[in-house]
């Protein structure tokens, strides 16, 4: 076994580079200094410091995390018991050295850690080659082990011993010699950044060298199927899992992105003969992911670990399979912690990047890493880093980090790491509600309802990022309009990092892996189109744009109009639209009672009954409610007055105001629940939900798997095209404004259809629209989640 103590003097490790320090003009050996974050950051400066020291030092430097550094998760809510936890890191003057043991076995036996680390899996592509070898190289120096990631091997990393490979959907640069490499196989069905979704390397990185590797055209993108195309059940998984161990003689390890079904899929790994289960959870870092699905598809660590090791042993497969838990791995506690909730062993691929210089300026995919960790691999760099620094520092990390974990051992008494494992009664909840508390497994301490308050003012609701975001998708910035917006490394979104300003923030969505096949979005036909009005309207995408007031600036209202002629939606106007609209009236609503030709007619008001007929006949006809306990009674009404619709209008100024989420779920329920002639009542008549703070893609696709048929959105897509204050309608020309509409709706009809094949749904209006099903509730207070009508993450 290799010695995992070895650090503290210059490693002299010759390291062939396909990109020799010869040729370089400059050689990365130092840190560079950690830049100023605008946003909320799970990777802050604290955290990036402390994976610094370990680097630098090989030695531990604190027991337990700092209050600074805490984010609002679970797992930081969630302690050791009884070890004099004081909040700044725990004393480690005058300590003596564990004695403790921290070595693991996976795989049944079969493969040995001195430590339980699992160096995850990233690319050659996604990183620049250096830092693949650099990870391999000290896995094998300090005895854990490395995974290469999808994609072929760098032929240094080939070289190495203690490696898993990588199978994936793609198979690049796979063959039964490249299988025959490692110490084991991952067989990946998804990731934690985007579950049902496949790999995605830009081609701006797709160099020759990684062409040759992954045996693919330069330049193109690198895009993997999202499911595996000959996996579509569990019994095709088995088949896959038995194969390579046939062909192989090596232990396969299943690689899932953590979703609704997590334990369901961790039950059938185990019982179709897999080794071990890699749990890659929300939060996981990526070179390459849509924002939309990083930020709300998935779920945290802390829950997957507690439900999956909860699973295993009801069914008696616990002994010997091997769980691994990945994704915002910080640090030894958070390792301890996993564990105690029934982790075997923890992976780690952000802490890794961070101990080589990783500054998180989330631009990998662009190919231009400050640190030229994930930079563009060239044959002639001008700057390379330094593989015996990049090797020493990592070796460093590795045996700082254990002997942080090995103390920790010693302060809960216990000898050796597999006593860790499933000690749930070592762990309590501080400021966690109750439900949350009983799906982790540990006693709730001082439980809470909401931790969390939502915020509320203005200006934290519209963020610079948030802007910054719409205006990406509607070509007001950045250089992709129409486009999906791509980020790297992990999400730093609502609730647990950034904070929460919705209801919405607190549900994630499914991301369809081996209980049933995701739907490539890239490759496969996605429906978006909705109908309202028994059929007489028909939406491009569940998006409508509105309400708007009629005081707006003539040039806006007049490019709105246009958008929703060309783009085949509905302004809702709140007033008498301009005589020079009436060739767009077909695509606009307006309030009951004006007599001009238009799409469809709004009525609002305690006396609507008596108005009904006033307006019936004419035009699709809808009741525009304000978000109240009253909604779904008068929901019912409406219908049995054969409406059209509902408008559920999310007033802010409104008396005992509804959450928009909350309403359009019991609006949608009520109209189930009441039957005419042995239909519900939900049948032909239209939910449509709207807001001045409904934001992103995202809060559309739940709102509709809430139950509403579509979305309107205002006060984003104003921001969107650059109008914020009045003084800025005079800066844009009505062209302008229309072109980024135009780009907006197509922007956000494809991250729509990205979070809906990642779920399996194939046609909106068909699939999607109150199906809960696919949602879960994380964390949230368990009185809202109850009226929302989705499951808690965790319980199936």
């Amino acid at each position: 076994m290799p010695d995992g103590n070895i650090c503290g003097t210059k490693l002299l490790i010759a390291v062939f580079v396909e990109c020799r320090t010869s040729v370089a003009s400059s050689v990365i050996t130092e840190f560079s200094r950690i830049p100023t974050s605008r946003q909320s950051e799970f990777w802050n400066v604290p955290k990036i410091q402390h994976l610094r020291r370990l680097a630098e030092t090989g030695s531990a430097v604190r027991l337990w995390t700092p209050l600074e550094e805490l984010t609002r998760r679970p797992l930081d809510r969630v302690r050791f018991t009884g070890v004099g936890y004081d909040g700044k890191g725990g004393d480690l003057s005058g300590y003596a050295y564990s004695n403790a043991n921290s070595a693991v076995d996976l795989a049944y036996g079969r493969i040995s850690l001195t430590s339980p680390l699992y160096l995850g899996d990233m690319s050659y592509g996604a990183l620049s080659g250096v830092a693949n070898i650099a990870i391999a190289r000290a896995a094998d120096v300090t005895g854990v082990i490395a995974g290469t990631g999808e994609g072929g091997l760098y032929p240094d990393v080939a070289k190495c011993k203690r490696i898993t490979v990588q199978w994936a959907s793609a198979r690049f640069g796979v063959d039964l010699k490249v299988l025959n490499t490692g110490m084991a196989i991952v067989l990946k069905i998804g990731q934690g950044a985007k579950p049902g979704m496949g790999g995605h390397l830009p081609g701006t990185k797709v160099t020759e060298p990684i062409s040759l590797t992954r045996r693919i055209p330069v330049g193109r993108d690198a895009i993997s199927p999202a499911p595996h195309h000959d996996i579509y059940s569990i019994e095709d998984l088995g088949q896959r899992i038995w194969a390579l161990k046939e062909a192989t003689g090596k232990p396969v390890f299943v690689k899932i992105g953590v979703t609704n079904y997590v334990s369901y899929i961790a039950s059938g790994v185990a019982r179709m003969g897999g080794d071990g289960i890699i749990l890659d959870a929300s939060g996981a870092g990526t070179g390459a992911a849509p924002s939309v699905v990083k930020d709300n598809v998935g779920l945290p660590i802390e829950i997957a670990v507690a439900a999956v090791d909860r699973a295993l042993r009801i069914e008696n497969l616990r002994e010997g399979f091997s769980v691994i838990a990945a994704g915002r791995v910080s640090n030894a506690e958070d390792a301890a912690k996993l564990m105690a909730l029934g982790a075997d062993c923890v992976s780690i691929g952000t802490a890794c990047l961070i101990c080589m210089g990783c500054l998180m300026v989330h631009k990998c995919h662009m190919g231009f890493c400050p640190t030229l960790l994930t930079n563009k691999t060239e044959r002639d760099p001008k700057r390379i880093l330094s593989p015996e620094k990049a090797t020493e520092w990592m070796v460093n990390l590795i045996r700082g980090w254990t002997e942080e974990f090995r103390l920790i051992l010693d302060r809960l008494d216990l000898k050796t790491s597999k006593d860790l494992v499933g000690r749930r009664d070592l762990l309590q909840g501080f400021n966690l509600n109750g439900e949350t508390a009983e799906i982790l497994g540990v006693k709730a301490g001082n439980p809470s309802g909401s931790p969390t308050p939502l915020l509320d003012a203005e200006s934290a609701f519209w963020t610079d990022e948030l802007k910054q975001r719409l205006q990406e998708m509607a070509g007001t910035a950045g250089r992709a309009p129409r486009e999906a917006v791509i980020s790297s490394m992990g999400s730093v979104g609502p609730p647990f990092v950034d904070a929460p300003r919705r209801i919405a923030d607190w549900i994630v969505s499914d991301g369809a892996q081996v209980t049933r096949p995701s739907i490539d979005p890239y490759r496969e036909e996605i429906e978006t189109a909705c109908y309202l009005a028994r059929g007489k309207i028909r939406l491009s995408t569940p998006v409508i744009l509105g309400p708007f007031r009629e005081e707006m600036p003539p040039r806006l209202i007049r490019a709105l109009a246009r958008t929703a002629s060309s783009m085949g939606t509905i302004l809702y106007l709140e007033g008498r639209p301009p005589r020079e609209l009436e060739k767009y009236a077909r695509r606009i609503f307006v309030p009951g009672g004006i007599d001009d030709p238009a799409g469809g007619y709004v009525i609002t008001g305690d006396d609507w009954k008596e108005r009904v007929h006033l307006q019936a006949g004419k035009r699709p006809l809808y009741l525009r409610l304000e978000c109240s306990e009253s909604s779904p009674t008068s929901a019912v009404d409406a219908a049995l007055l054969e409406l059209d619709g509902v408008i559920l209008d999310e007033d802010r100024d409104c008396a005992g105001r509804l959450e928009l989420e909350v309403a359009t779920s019991e609006v949608d329920a009520a109209l189930r629940k009441v039957l005419r002639e042995g239909l519900p009542l939900r049948t032909n008549f239209d939910v449509i939900a709207m807001g001045e703070r409904v934001r992103l893609s995202s809060d559309v696709f739940k709102l509709c798997a809430l139950g509403a048929d579509a979305v309107g959105i205002s006060t984003a897509a104003t921001l969107a095209v650059g109008y914020e204050k009045e003084e800025d309608a005079s800066l844009l020309d009505e062209e302008q404004i229309k072109d980024r509409l135009e780009n907006l709706i197509l922007a956000t009809g494809r991250e729509i259809k990205l979070l809906a094949g990642a779920a399996g749904v194939s046609s909106l209006f068909t699939t999607l629209v109150g199906n809960r099903e696919l949602l879960r509730a994380v964390d949230m207070e368990p009185a809202v989640r109850r009226r929302l009508r989705i499951k808690p993450a965790g319980l199936g």
